[in-house]
């Protein structure tokens, strides 16, 4: 039985010259479990947008969409859904608005925050919730409301791995349990590419591949324009592997090259001493936290949801003012926070930031003329990005500066970052996608508990840890020590 039919659905945001969605043709039947894929800006949001009527973009439409059940969304922003102060009334908020009441209420509740592992969180503040946390909440009040149909964009891009794992896993459990309808768009794929039924994959708005995951691995390997990196990184490095075991097994019979590590410290741009921070009198985020950043280098630090890492920049860029240690600061700071929408001011994208080559580099000059509220997460973020870069300061603080990136843009990042410091420039970006750091940075921290734990060299610091490593860390581990990226790979001769 169909849950949902696109017959040439099209649509066009207001002021653009462009279509979001081209001709979309594609059904989902009950049960399935599909993974929507692509580009950023390529039209996956609006897609799913439209499947819920509540919050579908104001615009052209051209075909139909036909939905066939009740749908619940979760979106990527992790605030976007939340509504009330508490978790308890989150959860409740919608069975109160359809009328019920009493202990009814009282026992879906405590049910769904069972089920949810929410049970010792009930009375807490949302505000006080790690993401993770926050974001559970989110699909347990979707789930407490009985959807056919699940539908979930990017609900992972602002968690941790480990918490995005979490999430994931739930997901899964959700589908299997339940039998649900599961629409759901991602970019990192490792976690859901082999346990979905079908891979929609979507370029500039036209659905270029509706296949099993076998199918479409091999139709993305070939498809070029770097697309290529959208695979796992298992399927990518070998025709026939799929997991870990497989790709070890076939590394095992090839003559590696150990390769030296390589410590290339240079001068220090900021120096941060025993720094502590509080929000909140007695609750410290930071403690005693010292670290180096080093000059021309891309410096990153890492570590779970509410470790205190974007307080950590702000407290950098004199946005939080610290009360006890030191920052030391060798020239002018600017900073992408994690909300780029606070950067925005201005009634146009043009008028935000000039256009040039920075922001054809990013690939936006087509957004020139929209208001920045109306722009999908990804161009947001890019719009966001070429606003820091244009003021021209020598430290250049990034918040999760990859969220909303598809592969191409994250590669187009890396080199941007390259050459940012090969001028002179000095990044420090925190993090949770460590397949990036793990490609790109030059120095990695890790933050924990408000602590720096330690700093190493990016090779180093990924071969030393089992769990907040990298796909190809955990692949060659005993094999080929200090191979942590696709790179690092391909030098010690595992790949061609």
């Amino acid at each position: 039985m169909e849950k949902i039919v696109c017959r040439q659905l099209s649509f066009a945001y207001p002021k653009s010259e462009y279509q979001a969605l081209k001709n979309v043709d594609f059904s989902v039947e009950n049960g399935e479990f599909c993974l929507v894929i692509g580009k950023s800006a390529a039209g996956k949001s609006t897609l799913l947008k439209l499947m819920k009527k509540e919050i579908a973009p104001f615009g052209t439409l051209d075909g139909d969409i036909e939905i066939f059940g009740s749908v619940g969304y979760v979106a990527q922003n992790v605030e976007e859904n939340i509504v009330c102060d508490k978790v308890r009334g989150e959860l409740s908020f919608g069975l109160t608005n359809m009328g019920m009441h009493g202990e009814q209420i009282d026992l879906l509740v405590a049910e769904t925050a069972s089920y949810f592992n929410l049970e010792s969180k009930l009375d807490s503040d949302i505000s006080s919730l790690s993401g993770g946390e926050k974001q559970m909440v989110n699909l347990a009040a979707v789930m407490i409301m009985k959807p056919d149909i699940l539908v979930l964009d990017e609900p992972t891009s602002q968690l941790d791995p480990v918490s995005s794992e979490r999430f994931i896993q739930m997901i899964k459990r959700l589908h299997r349990e339940f039998g649900i309808t599961v629409i759901i768009s991602e970019h990192s794929l490792d976690n859901l590419f082999d346990s979905a039924s079908r891979i929609l994959f979507i370029d500039n708005g036209v659905l270029k591949c509706d296949l099993a995951p076998d199918d479409a691995a091999r139709f993305l390997r070939s498809y070029g324009g770097g697309i290529e990196k959208i695979v796992p990184v298992e399927r990518r490095l070998f025709d026939n592997a799929k997991t870990v075991s497989e790709c070890r097994e076939i590394l095992k019979g090839k003559s590696l090259v150990q390769k030296p590590l390589v410590d290339e410290k240079t001068d220090i741009a900021a120096k941060i001493r025993a720094l502590c921070f509080a929000y909140q009198k007695g609750n410290d985020v930071l403690f005693n936290l010292s670290l180096n950043v080093y000059k021309g280098k891309i410096n990153a630090v890492l570590g779970p949801n509410s470790s205190g890492k974007s307080t950590l920049l702000k407290a950098i860029a004199g946005v939080c003012k610290a009360h006890r240690g030191r920052i030391k600061a060798d020239g002018r700071v600017s900073m992408l926070c994690q909300n780029v929408y606070d950067l925005f001011t201005k009634e146009s994208c043009g008028e935000e930031v000039e256009f040039g080559e920075i922001t054809h580099y990013l690939g936006i000059d087509d957004i020139k003329e929209r208001h920045p509220y109306d722009l999908s997460g990804g161009q947001a973020q890019r719009l966001a990005l070429a606003k820091v870069l244009a003021m021209g300061a020598d430290i250049i603080l990034l918040d999760e500066p990859t969220k909303s990136f598809d592969c191409v843009l994250k590669s187009t990042l890396g080199e941007i970052l390259r050459d940012l410091c090969a001028q002179g420039k000095t990044i420090l970006l925190v993090s949770h996608d460590i397949e990036f750091v793990g490609e790109y940075a030059d120095y990695v921290s890790f933050l924990s508990r408000g602590k720096i734990i330690g700093t190493r060299s990016r090779r180093e610091f990924f071969s030393s840890l089992n769990f907040y490593t990298t796909s190809v860390s955990k692949i060659t581990k005993n094999i080929c020590e200090n191979v942590v990226s696709v790179d690092d790979l391909r030098e010690a001769g595992g790949i061609e």
